[in-house]
C-alpha cells in the first residue's frame, strides 16, 4: 500500500506542474499580446522589407558581372549607336568601361559629342562580349552638330567596310571586330565599290530586298553577277550598287538597292538606256535574275528619274539607217564633179558657166561683144590698136 500511495502522489505532482506551466504560458502570451500593439507590427514589417531588399540586392550583384546596361534615358539620347565584339569575358570588361569610352573617343570622337558605353553582354561564346556604344550631344541638352554627324558617318562606314580599324588598349580590352552600325539619324548609305564610280555614273533603277546591308554586302559579288545576267548586259558593261537602310542600321532589314550600269567604253547611249529600261520594267517574273534563296523576293522595282527622262526623249525603236541617202551621197562626187573636170565633156557652154557669184566684178568700160549684133565694125578695132602702138613708141 505504501508503494501505490507514492505513485499516486507523483502523478498528482506532475499534473500540478503541467497546470502550472500552462498557467505561466498563458500569462506570458497574454502579456505579449497586450504589449504587441499596431506600432510594433509596422516596425516588424519595415524591418523584414529592408532585410529582404538587402538580400535581393546582394544576389543580383554577382549576376550583373555578366552584363551591363546604361539607363534608358542615356540610350534614348544616343542618336548614333554602333556595336562591336571583344574576345574578353564580360566580367573583365565591365570594370574597364571608362577605358573603353576613352579609347573609342580617341579613335572616332567628334566635336560637340561624347562617347558612352550603352550595354555589355556575353555573346554566345563564353569568351566573347558584345559591346554597344553611342554618341551623346555635348552639352547634353543640345542637338547633335550636323558637321560632327557627317564626319561620324564617314568614320563608321569606313569601320564597317573594314577600310580602317578601331584600335583599343589591346592588353586590357582586346581587339575589336565585327563592327555594326545600329542607329543613325536619317538613314545610312553604303557604297561597297569605289566612290569615284558614282561620280561618273547615274542611278538607273531602285529595288528593295528584305535583307540587311551586312547580308547583301557579304554576297555582293554574287549579287552583281546575277544582276548582270538578269539584265542581259554585254561583256563590256558592268553593274554597280549602293545600299541604303532608312533606319540607319547595317544589321536590320530592309535594304534599298540603287543600281547603275556603266560601259568600259564610256557612258551608255540613249538607245541602250531605253533597251535596259524595257528589260528592267519587264523583269518582275524573273526577280531581276536574283536567286530567291539568297536574296529573297525583289520588291518595289522603280526606274530613276534620270532613266525616265532619257527614255521619254528616246524613240522606242531604232531609227532606220539612211542607206539610200548614203548611196546617193557616195555617187555625187563622181556624177557632179568640179566645174573644171566637167567643162571639157560638156556639149554646151551654157551648162559650163560658173555661177554668177564667182565672176569678177565688171570693168569700167563695157565688155567687148563678139556677137553679130555689135554696132562697131571690125576695122575700127584695127585702127584703134595702131594708134595705141604709135603713141607708145613716141612716148
Amino acid at each position: 500500500m505504501g508503494k501505490s500511495e507514492l505513485q499516486l502522489q507523483q502523478q498528482q505532482q506532475i499534473q500540478g506542474n503541467q497546470s502550472l506551466l500552462c498557467q505561466r504560458c498563458s500569462v506570458g502570451l497574454y502579456r505579449i499580446g497586450r504589449e504587441f500593439n499596431l506600432k510594433c507590427v509596422v516596425v516588424l514589417i519595415f524591418s523584414l522589407s529592408v532585410f529582404l531588399s538587402a538580400v535581393f540586392w546582394v544576389i543580383p550583384y554577382h549576376s550583373k558581372i555578366s552584363g551591363f546596361d546604361a539607363t534608358r534615358a542615356t540610350k534614348l539620347r544616343a542618336t548614333v549607336q554602333a556595336s562591336f565584339r571583344l574576345q574578353k569575358p564580360v566580367s573583365v570588361l565591365v570594370p574597364l568601361i571608362g577605358l573603353l569610352e576613352y579609347d573609342i573617343n580617341n579613335e572616332i570622337g567628334v566635336p560637340f559629342a561624347k562617347v558612352a558605353i550603352l550595354s555589355m553582354h556575353q555573346a554566345d561564346a563564353s569568351t566573347w562580349t558584345n559591346v554597344v556604344f553611342g554618341f551623346l550631344p555635348h552639352p547634353i541638352d543640345a542637338p547633335m552638330n550636323p558637321v560632327s554627324l557627317s564626319v561620324l558617318r564617314s568614320s563608321l562606314i569606313e569601320l564597317f567596310l573594314q577600310q580602317s580599324n578601331l584600335t583599343l588598349t589591346t592588353s586590357a580590352c582586346g581587339q575589336a571586330s565585327s563592327l555594326e552600325i545600329l542607329k543613325y539619324p536619317g538613314g545610312i548609305t553604303i557604297i561597297p565599290e569605289s566612290a569615284s564610280i558614282w561620280q561618273i555614273s547615274q542611278v538607273l533603277f531602285n529595288f528593295t530586298l528584305y535583307n540587311s546591308i551586312y547580308e547583301v554586302n557579304e554576297n555582293l559579288a554574287e549579287l552583281r553577277h546575277q544582276l548582270k545576267l538578269g539584265l542581259h548586259l554585254r561583256s563590256n558593261e558592268n553593274v554597280y550598287v549602293q545600299l541604303t537602310n532608312g533606319n540607319g542600321s547595317t544589321g536590320d532589314p530592309p535594304v534599298t538597292v540603287q543600281a547603275a550600269v556603266r560601259s568600259n567604253l564610256g557612258s551608255l547611249l540613249p538607245q541602250r538606256l531605253w533597251q535596259l529600261a524595257k528589260i528592267i520594267t519587264g523583269s518582275s517574273p524573273n526577280n531581276l535574275g536574283l536567286n530567291n534563296t539568297v536574296f529573297g523576293e525583289v520588291k518595289e522595282v522603280t526606274l530613276s528619274s534620270f532613266l525616265n527622262q532619257t527614255i521619254l526623249a528616246t524613240p522606242p525603236t531604232p531609227s532606220p539607217a539612211p542607206a539610200p541617202e548614203k548611196k546617193d551621197s557616195a555617187h555625187r562626187p563622181t556624177h557632179h564633179s568640179s566645174p573644171r573636170s566637167s567643162r571639157s565633156p560638156a556639149p554646151s557652154g551654157v551648162h559650163n558657166r560658173p555661177p554668177k557669184r564667182l565672176v569678177s566684178p565688171p570693168l569700167a568700160s563695157p565688155p567687148i561683144s563678139l556677137s553679130p549684133s555689135s554696132s562697131k565694125p571690125m576695122w575700127s578695132f584695127f585702127l584703134y590698136g595702131l594708134l595705141t602702138f604709135h603713141l607708145l613708141c613716141w612716148s
